[in-house]
């Protein structure tokens, strides 16, 4: 008899293959509701990007909690310490150094090749006597990353609340929403009976963090889920596009300086009087140790799950009353507007459960998932895969598993 843990990993390896995915680097998340549009749209989508994966074949996850990318960038660049010291503000007096930030935060994000030329021009009018020495700053900062990135944060994309202006990927929502709707469809289909439990060789070792239940906030170990997980369960799974979506930073993100404090684990360029090291922040103990490459994306999902398990009157009812959490495997919830779920009992209290989204809306399904190494191109044979992934995802879209 199967328990909850063998039937996630058991799920885990049904669900990249039906998925065309790779145990290298896929993690599931969940929940998985759909990513309507609206003013938190953006946010939303990017907040995949942004968090910093667990190393779990299974993630719970939260917008707003653990670690963040934008976050940890940040003190990871108070640590870093720049071949040459260069203060601008100082050069050029504080008044100006604040009306020249006034100044820029007021036009359209410039990026740093560009601020020489745009702090010339701007102080040619307002400041001419630091025009030269000012320029000649910025110029001289291009020729260092660590420099680059730090100005890049610090002048350009943050307010003086240290807020950032700027805070965005390459791609938005409405890039995801247009090339989901070209994306190609999938299908698959799923038996506890057959599965493989065998995930000793995936990238994260085995399932070890927490996952729910049956539905969206119940524990695996309750006395339903692990009914549920011990029976025979089959899933039938259908989407009418699959996108394996790549994304990049945007120009708040300099990764030239990030390879560099990788590759140098003590000594330049990191500042010895700082709290945070490369141990912290790549070790095995660090803030910074896996990125989201890219997100796997669904609409138009069709799912249903049959468990041949006999669930008595009150089961059943306790069951029904949980659907607007969201069920197995995905645990979309039932919004009634973007996607529904549906539980019946036959007359041997059998059930099957229905879980449906609206075309044309969103739902991440999962993640793939790089070393920091990888990620920042010390290690670029995964990472060369995740990024030609999507072109080999359209060649087949249909698989049995």
């Amino acid at each position: 008899m199967s328990n909850f843990l063998d039937l996630q990993d058991g799920w885990y390896n049904g669900l990249i293959q039906g998925l065309g995915q790779s145990q290298d680097s896929f993690q599931i998340i969940q929940p998985a509701p759909p990513i309507a549009s609206g003013t938190a749209a953006n946010p939303t989508f990017w907040a995949y990007y942004n968090n910093i994966p667990p190393k779990t074949l299974t993630a719970q996850f939260v917008a707003s909690g653990g670690n963040q990318f934008y976050n940890n960038y940040r003190g990871l660049l108070s640590a870093l310490v720049p071949s040459r010291n260069i203060d601008v503000k100082a050069d050029i007096g504080a008044e100006n150094f604040a009306a020249w930030q006034a100044y820029v935060q007021t036009q359209p994000a410039p990026s740093m090749n560009q601020i020489p030329t745009m702090f010339r021009n701007w102080a040619m009018f307002n400041a001419p006597s630091v025009a030269n020495i000012g320029s000649s700053d910025y110029a001289a900062i291009l020729l260092d990353p660590i420099a680059t990135a730090q100005n890049e944060l610090t002048l350009v994309y943050t307010t003086p609340q240290g807020l950032p202006i700027n805070f965005d990927w390459q791609l938005n929502y409405a890039d995801l929403v247009n090339q989901l709707a070209s994306a190609p469809s999938r299908s698959f289909s799923f038996d506890s009976n057959t599965m493989n439990t065998n995930v000793s060789s995936s990238w994260a070792g085995s399932s070890k963090s927490g996952f729910f239940g049956l539905w969206g906030g119940s524990s695996s170990t309750s006395t339903l889920s692990e009914q549920f997980a011990s029976s025979r369960i089959q899933v039938d799974a259908s989407f009418e596009h699959i996108l394996v979506l790549s994304n990049t930073p945007g120009a708040w993100y300099y990764s030239s300086a990030m390879g560099l404090a990788f590759a140098n684990q003590t000594g330049n360029p990191w500042s010895g009087q700082s709290s945070i090291n490369w141990n912290n922040t790549f070790g095995k103990d660090g803030n910074m140790q896996y990125f989201a490459a890219n997100v796997i994306v669904a609409s138009g999902m069709s799912i249903t799950i049959t468990s041949n398990a006999k669930y008595s009157s009150l089961d059943q009812q306790t069951i029904t009353s949980s659907g607007s959490s969201g069920f197995w495997p995905f645990y979309s919830g039932d919004s009634g507007s973007t996607s529904t779920n549906r539980v019946t009992f036959n007359e041997e209290g059998n059930m099957t459960i229905t879980t449906s989204s609206i075309p044309g809306v969103p739902v991440v399904l999962g993640v793939n998932v790089l070393s920091a190494g990888e990620f920042v191109g010390h290690s670029s044979s995964l990472g060369i895969s995740l990024f030609e992934s999507a072109r080999a995802f359209a060649a087949d879209s249909l698989a049995t598993v």
